[in-house]
């Protein structure tokens, strides 16, 4: 069995602090394999943010995969964030980051979709790097073909219908085809502080988009959240764990057989189908 946890979106600057305060607690009832964490760390990129993102971090057991997010880098300093937008993410954050994690059921790969600056008004638009992708790829097939493969972004490759957000990552929809016919199972990602999953199937075989909320005070309508991603041999459930009058309560959105998963029908695997049950995948 494997439980993730996956944080996105806290924002430190303007976190949500009764949220975190009560946090402690919730984590160790879930007992974490590994914590992901999907950007937006901090809410300026400034060094006071950074510190204390990075005390936060410290404090979560087990190992961390994490990557970075638009405002991760310097809001108010546009030198700095034109020539080196993630120096500050690199000292403060990198230590933490094992970079990949992998276990006897997943293996867990980050890839950054933020930019400092681009050729376009709105800079907090995502990128897919496909050259970097097709690399992630490469790595994800080199594990063994029962893992579930789960990319950590920041950017919804594809926004939900639900998101107050609407905007077009660059390269989204290409990239989420590649993953599926790369045989990908899950795309974790954060941005738009809304908890969702949903199915997709962009190419050979099916993905899940799963998005966390937001520990911080900019909640969108929604209150602060984050996820629990338990694998075992037999299934994977996803939970959203929302943060409500002062205590944090579990909410599973999503169940499903691990033989429902493109995991399960690599290099020509065969097995009973049986029905999956898909709970509150809309909010």
């Amino acid at each position: 069995m494997t439980s993730i946890l996956h944080f996105a979106d806290v924002h430190f600057g303007v976190e949500d602090e009764a949220a975190l305060a009560r946090l402690d607690a919730t984590i160790e009832s879930l007992k974490p394999d590994v914590s992901v964490i999907s950007g937006d760390i901090t809410q300026t990129g400034s060094e006071a943010e950074f510190e204390a993102a990075a005390r936060w971090i410290e404090q979560l057991s087990g190992p961390k995969v994490i990557t970075a997010g638009n405002h991760d880098t310097p809001m108010y300093g546009i030198v700095d964030r034109i020539l080196k937008p993630f120096d500050r993410y690199a000292e403060y954050i990198d230590p933490f980051d094992e970079g990949l994690f992998e276990d006897e059921n997943v293996i867990i790969q980050s890839m950054n979709t933020a930019r400092g600056v681009q050729m376009k008004l709105d800079w907090s638009v995502g990128v897919v790097n496909l050259d970097d992708l097709d690399q992630k790829i490469t790595r994800f097939q080199q594990s063994d073909w029962g893992k579930l493969r789960l990319l950590n972004v920041h950017h919804p490759f594809i926004y939900p219908p639900e998101s107050p957000l609407q905007k077009t990552t660059d390269n989204g929809p290409e990239g989420l085809k590649r993953l599926a016919d790369g045989n990908c199972d899950m795309v974790l990602s954060g941005h738009v502080h809304v908890p969702f999953v949903i199915e997709r199937k962009p190419g050979g075989s099916e993905l899940l988009s799963v998005s966390s909320g937001t520990l911080s005070t900019r909640r969108r309508d929604n209150k602060p959240a984050f996820n629990h991603i338990h694998v075992d041999a037999d299934e994977v459930a996803i939970t959203m764990v929302e943060f409500s009058d002062d205590n944090y309560v579990r909410t599973e959105k999503f169940r499903k057989k691990r033989n429902e998963l493109s995991g399960w029908r690599r290099e020509g695997h065969t097995q009973m189908r049986t029905d999956a049950v898909v709970l509150d995948t809309q909010r």
